[in-house]
């Protein structure tokens, strides 16, 4: 075995170097410490934008309850089928999970409905189109006013959200629909439809 002739160096003669790593280190940590920052200012805001939550009596899918349908439009291009009523206007993309109901002299956003898509959940329980009934009872309660037809409505009208639930087949006891909406006009504007 060979050995090295190299002497060793001494700490006077690696200061230098070691300095100069305090200070590439301390160099990448600010980076990645300003990274960070920019990410909680400017990324959480946008992500939290982006739309997929649904809040009860509030938005859903970025469109907010009590917003102009022009911001609606805005989001979700133009309207494919549109329908007046007496005190309503519907707006339709049926490429798109999307229908919202909108005062017709106002063009206030009263309604929003998001039919399967499991991209929009609501902030409580995660709820998404084909989630299970009990979830949504878990999530905001057993106590809710109910309309049948072809599906279940649980309507809590308090809150300003409804769930239709399916009644036959592969959707039976699914969440078919999520509806957000004025918080307590649930009778108002359905009945005016």
């Amino acid at each position: 075995m060979q050995r090295s002739t190299q002497t060793p160096l001494r700490d006077t003669e690696n200061a230098p170097y070691k300095e100069r790593l305090k200070r590439t280190v301390r160099t990448v940590l600010r980076g990645v410490g300003v990274v960070v920052t920019c990410i909680a200012l400017f990324g959480l805001p946008v992500a939290a934008q982006s739309g997929a939550a649904v809040v009860a009596g509030q938005s859903a899918g970025g469109i907010r309850v009590g917003g102009d349908i022009h911001d609606a439009m805005g989001l979700l291009g133009s309207v494919v089928n549109q329908s007046d009523r007496e005190k309503y206007t519907l707006y339709d993309w049926p490429f798109k999970p999307f229908l919202v109901i909108a005062e017709k002299d106002t063009g206030k956003v009263v309604l929003v409905l998001i039919q399967l898509s499991e991209q929009y959940k609501t902030d409580k329980g995660g709820i998404t189109g084909g989630s299970d009934r009990t979830i949504v009872e878990d999530s905001y309660g057993k106590e809710f006013a109910t309309d049948e037809g072809r599906t279940l409505t649980m309507i809590y009208d308090p809150l300003g959200i409804a769930f239709d639930i399916g009644k036959s087949g592969v959707l039976s006891g699914k969440v078919m629909s999520i509806i957000v909406f004025v918080p307590g006009e649930w009778k108002s504007i359905t009945a005016s439809l």
